[in-house]
């Protein structure tokens, strides 16, 4: 685990030691924000375990965490992703299980839950659309809830980690499904929005399954590189043969050369299959 202190540490990584120190009885807010009353938290937390009380969360102070709380980490354990799923993954489409790997490392960024809460990035310009779809005037509520309602993709209104789903429950209080849709899940990110497309029976279908398990993740990332097409091939075709510039071409968009998708997913392969 990560060593999280005050003033260095991502949000990510403090929403972590929040959503842990609540489990263990010392309510805070999981806002990613190591503040005066994360500290004083963690403190209290150190001081109830006999641990030196430095408010910073290192290996002892994880370790009593844990140890304090087996279920919540047994709950947040199985939803992991296992070899095993990657296994059945890839026989299931013919890919080659380092070649899935590597999208893995190089998209999924780790893990798809934050605590035992699925990872999401809600998109207030998708909620504009969405909401339009709904008919309602977009343009109205973008008044009173500038930070997720907006026309234009930008990335000045995300908060990250689990303050992120703080964002959608403001916005399912404007419209539920609308701001389902709007927000990319787990592992892979897929958008909400997908839902119907992916075969989901609708988008609350979806979130259940995104909630679930990584599996379930993989599972919403296999459904879209099997639909997504790019000159005449799905991204399942492409990600077979290793055209690392088509599948990134297909699964980031016109932008990828700029972020050198292509070039990462070939670095894991080959990291994967030589090591």
């Amino acid at each position: 685990m990560p060593t999280v202190k005050k003033g260095i540490s991502p949000h990510s990584d403090v929403h972590l030691l929040q959503a842990y120190l609540a489990s263990a009885g010392h309510p805070i807010t999981a806002n990613g924000q190591f503040n005066d009353a994360t500290l004083e938290a963690l403190k209290a937390f150190q001081r109830s375990q006999g641990l030196v009380v430095d408010g910073v969360a290192g290996p002892k102070t994880w370790t009593a965490l844990f140890a304090c709380q087996p279920q919540t980490v047994a709950q947040v354990a199985s939803k992991w992703l296992s070899q095993a799923d990657i296994d059945r993954f890839a026989q299931g489409r013919q890919l080659e299980p380092a070649a899935v790997r590597a999208v893995y490392a190089v998209e999924a960024a780790g893990s798809g839950f934050l605590g035992d809460q699925p990872k999401i990035l809600f998109e207030g310009h998708v909620f504009w659309q969405e909401l339009a779809k709904a008919g309602l005037n977009p343009q109205t509520l973008s008044a009173a809830h500038p930070d997720i309602v907006y026309p234009r993709w930008t990335r000045s209104h995300y908060v990250g980690g689990l303050g992120e789903h703080a964002r959608l429950a403001r916005a399912r209080q404007i419209h539920d499904s609308a701001a389902l849709r709007s927000a990319s899940w787990g592992l892979f990110q897929v958008m909400g929005q997908n839902a119907e497309w992916l075969g989901y029976a609708d988008v609350h279908a979806f979130v259940h399954s995104m909630q679930a398990s990584e599996a379930e993740q993989l599972e919403a990332f296999g459904r879209f590189i099997d639909r997504r097409r790019l000159r005449g091939r799905t991204l399942t075709e492409w990600l077979r043969a290793k055209d690392w510039a088509s599948f990134a071409e297909g699964y980031n968009g016109p932008a990828y050369k700029v972020n050198k998708y292509d070039q990462k997913l070939a670095r894991a392969y080959q990291g994967l299959v030589s090591g």
